[in-house]
């Protein structure tokens, strides 16, 4: 039910029972492939992908081994990126030491408008979905994100409108009804869900309450079913009604800060996950002055929305398991990993030890190895512990946020953090003979980067197995543009990332350094 409402939200009267609801339309991938961040820019080098749209990032700053990634940008047909500032992705062909004119990649750049200039809903990592009202104008020829691509979507619909076939249908049957400007709350509503005709459940065009009067048979549409519930109008705790994302209200009944009356949590407003945890087996609370849900006797009610069967009784099979969405409704103390389902350490690909000390497998043995243009200047490349004797890290700061894209251009903020610099002990800066302030190079098997040396006491070396080892540690903020500019700490990471979802190995490399 919800796979088909999402196809019946992208293709509307077009997807229909005889022809699967248009499942026909969707583009097919291999099996065997996939295009997370490293395995994308590996497509791209190789060849594979030929365009790439940017929305709002900055891979040529906040990727892995970023020279590489940068190199693999150069093998595009196009590039489009949306973005508020010329970041370092919109010019990545014009970067320091780059020649302009032996890059064949062509780039569009279209001004967006910051989250403060367009209305619409922010989704918090608590699961919170708030709706943000637009504060000023986007300056000049910028426009938000939804009516950019709105053009773009009704431009491909009149140039593919006489067309017919595998490749035109899906654009031309597009359910794609926003108006030149794009109504909002018409996309809010979709994202919501509502019915595509007459039911018991409610008249054609209404939204649904949430996604438990979803349906798979084409009755429903809708754009996202964990998000079901946010646009339907609710109370705010005052007596005002209005979409429950826009919900202000401050009231807390069981005094556990869960504020169900502020915005909307998805799902269904849900606070708490598996809250059924928070009952005995008996369906009486653990603590009452912490009472989230119970059972009265007839069914779930309290504070939170019950996750969990309304009516199940305690005593009723399956009573006892709260943890729904596991197969056998228990707490599990490990997941299904591809490693395997216990926990195990593993040393980086680069590391400073010569064998690791707590298992006989040194590395991750399921690791996606690529070494792509290995032994090359710009390259797939690792290095050992003999050439790169220590570990490197990579964090953030508070004056700066993620690739920079944003805050090397304000400022105060640049005025509070103006330069790349890489933070040290003080044993190892006096070995190798540097002082706070000096400008340092750092190196590792992939590049070799300039910064501003900091020798604090933050940072003190510690044994592994019995050897000393060194850190340093660098932000990943800076890029040649912006007011604040600096050298990447990513043109020295590796291109390698963990065995399940590829989160690339930022946090642990190896490098060398020296006074510039």
């Amino acid at each position: 039910k919800f796979f088909v409402s999402l196809l019946k939200a992208w293709w509307g009267d077009h997807a229909t029972a005889g022809n699967d609801f248009a499942y026909d339309y969707l583009p097919k991938v291999e099996s065997a492939s996939n295009h997370y961040w490293i395995s994308l820019f590996e497509a791209m080098h190789a060849g594979v992908i030929k365009g790439c749209w940017v929305m709002g990032m900055n891979p040529a700053v906040s990727g892995p081994n970023a020279r590489f990634e940068r190199e693999a940008m150069k093998k595009l047909d196009w590039l489009v990126v949306q973005e508020i500032f010329d970041t370092e992705t919109c010019s990545f062909w014009r970067a320091p030491g780059e020649d302009p004119a032996s890059i064949q990649t062509e780039v569009f750049v279209l001004p967006a408008a910051d989250a403060m200039e367009k209305e619409g809903s922010i989704v918090t990592s608590g699961r919170l979905i708030q709706w943000r009202p637009k504060v000023a104008e986007p300056p000049g020829e910028a426009l938000p994100d939804h009516q950019i691509l709105n053009r773009i979507a009704l431009k491909l619909k009149a140039l593919y409108a006489e067309d017919s076939g595998p490749f035109a249908d899906p654009i031309r049957h597009l359910n794609w009804d926003y108006g030149a400007e794009v109504d909002i709350d018409k996309v809010a509503a979709e994202i919501n869900g509502y019915h595509t005709r007459n039911t018991d459940d409610g008249k054609k065009g209404d939204i649904v309450v949430n996604f438990t009067k979803l349906k798979d048979d084409g009755s429903t549409a809708c754009g996202n079913w964990l998000y079901s519930g946010y646009w339907y109008p609710a109370d705010d705790g005052e007596g005002h009604t209005m979409p429950a994302t826009k919900r202000r209200g401050q009231k807390d009944p069981g005094g556990l800060g869960i504020y169900p009356y502020w915005a909307f949590s998805w799902p269904v407003n849900r606070r708490i996950i598996y809250n059924r945890c928070s009952a005995d087996l008996d369906g009486k609370p653990w603590a009452e002055d912490k009472a989230l849900i119970w059972w009265n006797g007839e069914k779930w009610t309290g504070y939170d929305v019950p996750d969990f069967g309304k009516t199940k009784a305690p005593d009723a099979p399956g009573g006892e398991d709260p943890f729904i969405m596991k197969t056998d409704g228990k707490g599990w103390l490990f997941g299904a990993l591809n490693e395997g389902p216990l926990p195990e350490h593993y040393e980086p690909v680069e590391s400073p030890v010569s064998h690791n000390p707590l298992s006989s497998q040194m590395r991750n043995p399921v690791i996606k190895v690529w070494k792509t243009n290995e032994g090359q200047d710009i390259g797939d490349n690792w290095g050992t512990r003999d050439q790169f004797p220590i570990v490197a890290t990579t964090y953030r700061v508070c004056e700066h946020w993620q690739a920079g894209g944003m805050s090397r251009w304000l400022e105060w903020l640049t005025e509070c953090q103006p330069e790349m610099f890489v933070e040290m002990s003080i044993e190892l800066a006096k070995q190798k003979g540097i002082s706070g302030g000096d400008l340092v190079k750092v190196r590792s098997a992939r590049g070799e980067i300039e910064a501003v040396a900091i020798v604090t006491a933050r940072f003190r070396p510690f044994k592994v197995n019995g050897q000393i080892v060194h850190q340093v540690g660098m932000p990943w903020h800076f890029g040649w543009g912006g007011l604040a500019t600096g050298d990447s700490a990513n043109d020295l990471t590796p291109h390698v990332g963990d065995a399940n979802t590829t989160i690339p190995e930022y946090k642990a490399f190896l490098v060398d350094i020296e006074r510039a």
